[in-house]
Protein backbone atom coordinates (compact mmCIF):
# COMPACT_ATOMS: atom_id res chain seq x y z
CA UNK A 1 0.00 0.00 0.00
CA UNK A 2 2.65 2.38 0.75
CA UNK A 3 4.42 1.67 -3.05
CA UNK A 4 1.17 2.94 -4.03
CA UNK A 5 1.08 6.08 -2.01
CA UNK A 6 4.55 7.10 -2.16
CA UNK A 7 4.63 7.82 -5.97
CA UNK A 8 1.55 10.12 -5.43
CA UNK A 9 3.48 11.97 -2.82
CA UNK A 10 6.29 12.80 -5.07
CA UNK A 11 4.34 14.12 -8.10
CA UNK A 12 2.24 16.68 -5.64
CA UNK A 13 5.12 17.77 -4.32
CA UNK A 14 7.16 18.27 -7.76
CA UNK A 15 3.81 19.85 -9.20
CA UNK A 16 3.88 22.12 -5.59
CA UNK A 17 7.88 23.05 -6.33
CA UNK A 18 6.66 24.05 -10.37
CA UNK A 19 3.88 25.92 -8.97
CA UNK A 20 5.71 27.57 -6.58
CA UNK A 21 8.71 28.70 -9.07
CA UNK A 22 6.00 29.69 -12.11
CA UNK A 23 4.74 32.18 -8.95
CA UNK A 24 8.38 33.65 -8.47
CA UNK A 25 9.08 34.44 -11.77
CA UNK A 26 5.60 35.73 -12.49
CA UNK A 27 6.33 38.10 -9.71
CA UNK A 28 9.86 39.06 -10.64
CA UNK A 29 8.49 39.74 -14.67
CA UNK A 30 6.09 42.04 -13.07
CA UNK A 31 8.13 43.77 -11.12
CA UNK A 32 10.69 44.33 -13.73
CA UNK A 33 8.28 44.84 -16.16
CA UNK A 34 7.01 47.99 -13.96
CA UNK A 35 10.58 48.69 -13.27
CA UNK A 36 11.44 49.37 -16.59
CA UNK A 37 8.45 51.11 -17.39
CA UNK A 38 9.04 53.15 -14.92
CA UNK A 39 12.64 54.16 -15.98
CA UNK A 40 11.69 54.40 -19.58
CA UNK A 41 9.32 57.51 -18.49
CA UNK A 42 12.35 58.86 -17.23
CA UNK A 43 10.14 61.13 -14.32
CA UNK A 44 12.94 59.66 -11.80
CA UNK A 45 12.60 57.33 -8.94
CA UNK A 46 9.58 58.29 -6.15
CA UNK A 47 7.68 56.98 -3.37
CA UNK A 48 4.99 56.05 -5.89
CA UNK A 49 7.13 53.80 -7.86
CA UNK A 50 8.44 52.00 -4.54
CA UNK A 51 5.22 51.65 -3.55
CA UNK A 52 4.25 49.71 -6.79
CA UNK A 53 7.05 47.67 -6.49
CA UNK A 54 7.08 46.48 -2.93
CA UNK A 55 2.99 45.75 -3.54
CA UNK A 56 3.91 43.43 -6.07
CA UNK A 57 6.74 41.89 -4.41
CA UNK A 58 4.53 41.50 -0.95
CA UNK A 59 1.72 39.85 -2.94
CA UNK A 60 4.02 37.53 -5.00
CA UNK A 61 5.36 36.52 -1.42
CA UNK A 62 1.73 35.68 -0.33
CA UNK A 63 1.21 33.44 -3.42
CA UNK A 64 4.40 31.60 -3.40
CA UNK A 65 3.78 30.66 0.54
CA UNK A 66 0.08 29.62 -0.52
CA UNK A 67 1.34 27.86 -3.83
CA UNK A 68 4.80 26.05 -1.80
CA UNK A 69 1.85 24.10 0.67
CA UNK A 70 2.34 25.31 3.87
CA UNK A 71 -0.53 25.08 6.06
CA UNK A 72 -2.83 27.70 7.54
CA UNK A 73 -1.00 27.35 10.97
CA UNK A 74 2.81 28.01 8.93
CA UNK A 75 1.72 30.99 6.92
CA UNK A 76 -0.66 32.64 9.39
CA UNK A 77 2.30 34.83 10.95
CA UNK A 78 4.21 35.61 7.57
CA UNK A 79 0.58 36.62 6.06
CA UNK A 80 0.38 38.95 9.06
CA UNK A 81 3.89 40.57 8.68
CA UNK A 82 3.21 40.64 4.97
CA UNK A 83 -0.25 42.69 5.55
CA UNK A 84 1.55 44.89 7.77
CA UNK A 85 4.14 45.72 4.88
CA UNK A 86 1.50 46.47 2.68
CA UNK A 87 -0.17 48.80 4.77
CA UNK A 88 2.77 50.94 5.37
CA UNK A 89 3.71 50.81 2.04
CA UNK A 90 0.14 52.21 0.93
CA UNK A 91 -1.06 54.12 3.89
CA UNK A 92 3.19 55.77 3.84
CA UNK A 93 2.88 59.62 2.43
CA UNK A 94 -1.43 59.84 2.03
CA UNK A 95 -1.72 61.66 5.01
CA UNK A 96 -1.27 65.37 3.44
CA UNK A 97 -3.62 66.94 5.54
CA UNK A 98 -1.56 68.50 8.06
CA UNK A 99 -0.39 66.40 10.57
CA UNK A 100 3.01 65.32 9.85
Amino acid sequence: MLAQIAPQIAASGQQQVLLSVAVLVFGLLIAGGSMVVMLKRERGWGPQSTQLIGITLVVTAGLFLVTAGYSQDQIAPMIGLLGTIAGYLLGRGSNKAGAP
